[in-house]
């Protein structure tokens, strides 16, 4: 850079560069120290336009660390966070029957029972209805029992099952049956 100026100025002969005493009035100096004084206070005058990728690429960053602060916040939830601890926009590539399994949310008794659609969370075995039960203990779902985890290793274990091509096919086929055969497995609310 500095010999390109220095380039220009020999080129072009009537400009001529000096020292001057600053402050003592001179008013291409004065204006010079107005608009140097302007540049801090006001930012940049000269501001560099950002392209586009760069502005999707910032409001992309900051809506994930707005989603994962709230992700990590929330009071409900709490057992999908533990398998899924980062927001992300992309798809995890589990299905409806996956989904429901790992959030509660499908037909068990225990997720309806919340809304108070039920006076009661058990499952017509008596024991109470949630994904768990179904898992493990149900008699009435026995063809698709996984092994009981230790409760250390609940976590680990429904990770495993998540990633697992085999144990996501019967789990699969499990949350079909209690979709298929709800009538059986959730005792009347009478």
């Amino acid at each position: 850079m500095g010999r390109e100026i220095q380039t220009l100025l020999l080129s072009h002969k009537h400009i001529h560069l000096r020292w001057l005493k600053a402050h003592v009035g001179y008013s291409g100096n004065e204006c010079s120290d107005q608009l140097a004084k302007e540049a801090i206070t006001k930012g940049d005058p000269f501001p560099l336009h950002k392209p586009l990728s760069y502005l999707k690429f910032e409001i992309k960053s900051a809506a994930l660390s707005i989603w994962q602060d709230k992700w990590d916040n929330r009071e409900t939830v709490r057992s999908t966070h533990d398998i899924v601890p980062r927001a992300s926009n992309k798809p995890l590539g589990w299905n409806r029957e996956e989904l429901m399994f790992v959030t509660g949310h499908g037909p068990f008794p225990s997720y309806i029972h919340r809304f108070s659609l039920r006076t009661h969370d058990n499952c017509s075995c008596g024991g109470k209805g949630d994904p768990m039960h179904y898992a493990i203990k149900c008699r009435f779902t026995i063809s698709w029992h996984f092994q009981t985890p230790t409760v250390s290793l609940k976590l680990q274990w429904l990770k495993n099952i998540l990633t697992n091509n085999l144990s996501r096919t019967r789990l699969r086929l499990l949350m079909r049956f209690i979709c298929d055969e709800n009538n059986l497995i959730v005792e009347d609310n009478n």
